[in-house]
């Protein structure tokens, strides 16, 4: 298992802990990484180079982001020398960090493919996308992506409708694909306690916030909100922005109840923000599957999300009262109102959630995973 950049450790290192508890006694995993610390992983690792921390992965900077392709290029070199020294029977990669940006993932393939012919290779799509792509963008990168699908020997998505989009956007035969259902990730270092609500309605935002993921569309519906609503309600924006975005978003919250931290957090900061919440709004504007979504799940609070397909398939059952018309102010500011006055089924909401923690285990994604692998 291979993350090259470390682009989706959260993801990584819970199926990879829980792989390695379920697999047979033949069979063995390694799990190899950027921006990892191996002493706190339950299962046998190694730390790839990392020359850029996870906080700044992201970064805009020309300096940040050419030791980040120096990083990659270098841990390609090292996994090229792994498969030259060990037999590998599947190399599961969870990540191809230049694709976003060129084409040079296709040779580093093509090598992988020389110097182990008969390892199978399996690639999860974790977004079918770059984030923020424009159509100019979107068709650049099916034409890049056109380029590494030869060497690629299976796709897995995470969702049934994100299987389809995938197939047909990128011309890809059903049979190279599957779906292995993403786990709800399990917070480390925090207990989650039940959510008793107070005086006031507690909203959280979080992650990267950007116009695709929709900041604006929660502004503009707290902005809707009745004067009533507004006394009860308070906003918790938390994520990395950009100056401009911001700049607009915030003078629109100048006589809201809205804390604002714009910036990149620990996960430690992050999970007791979440946890002192009410309510989880993700109102993206596109997305084809979420670990922002599954991050909320595991917290057990109420959740309010746009009714894009992808959301609509993993939160299957759980009644209108989650989702809202997307990219609709009006419709938010109508599901926030109903949570603020306590109009809405809360037991139903939380039954839902306990439902889907069983059936989005970890183990029953890493069983579905091992079968994939055998059958190859």
């Amino acid at each position: 298992m291979v993350d090259i950049s470390g682009k989706v450790l959260n993801y990584d290192i819970a199926l990879c802990e829980s792989l390695s508890k379920i697999l047979p006694p033949n069979d063995h995993l390694k799990f190899l990484a950027a921006n990892i610390i191996p002493a706190e992983i339950k299962c046998d690792c190694r730390k790839l180079i990392s020359l850029i921390p996870k906080s700044l992965q992201n970064s805009e900077n020309i300096v940040k982001r050419s030791f980040k392709a120096l990083e990659g290029v270098v841990n390609y070199l090292y996994l090229i020398l792994y498969l030259l020294l060990h037999k590998i029977d599947v190399l599961h990669l969870q990540w191809l960090p230049f694709l976003e940006i060129c084409s040079i993932e296709k040779k580093f393939l093509r090598i992988i493919r020389f110097v182990s012919p008969k390892t199978k290779i399996l690639l999860t799509v974790h977004n079918l996308y770059p984030h923020n792509s424009s159509k100019v963008q979107k068709t650049a990168y099916r034409q890049r992506f056109k380029g590494v699908q030869e060497f690629i020997d299976k796709f897995i998505l995470h969702l049934e409708v994100s299987r389809r989009e995938f197939c047909k956007d990128f011309a890809i035969e059903d049979a190279r694909t599957c779906v292995v259902p993403h786990g709800i990730f399990e917070p480390k270092g925090i207990k989650i306690e039940p959510c008793e609500r107070g005086e006031k309605l507690n909203l959280i935002m979080y992650g990267n916030q950007s116009y695709y993921k929709g900041t604006d569309i929660l502004v503009d519906a707290l902005t809707l909100l009745s004067k009533e609503c507004q006394k009860i309600v308070h906003t918790v924006i938390v994520g990395k922005i950009a100056p401009n975005y911001y700049a607009e978003l915030r003078k629109k919250t100048k006589s809201l109840d809205v804390e604002w931290i714009p910036e990149f957090v620990p996960d430690n900061v992050l999970y007791n923000k979440i946890s002192e919440s009410d309510v989880i709004v993700i109102p993206y504007r596109e997305i084809s599957q979420s670990g922002v979504l599954l991050l909320a799940l595991s917290f057990k609070r109420a959740i309010i999300v746009s009714d894009l397909p992808s959301f609509k398939e993993t939160l299957a059952g759980f009644g209108k009262d989650v989702f809202f018309e997307n990219e609709n102010a009006e419709s938010l500011a109508k599901l926030i109102e109903m949570y603020a006055f306590e109009q809405n089924d809360m037991h139903f909401i939380l039954s839902a959630i306990e439902r889907l923690y069983k059936t989005n285990s970890w183990e029953s994604a890493s069983n579905q995973l091992i079968d994939v692998m055998e059958k190859l």
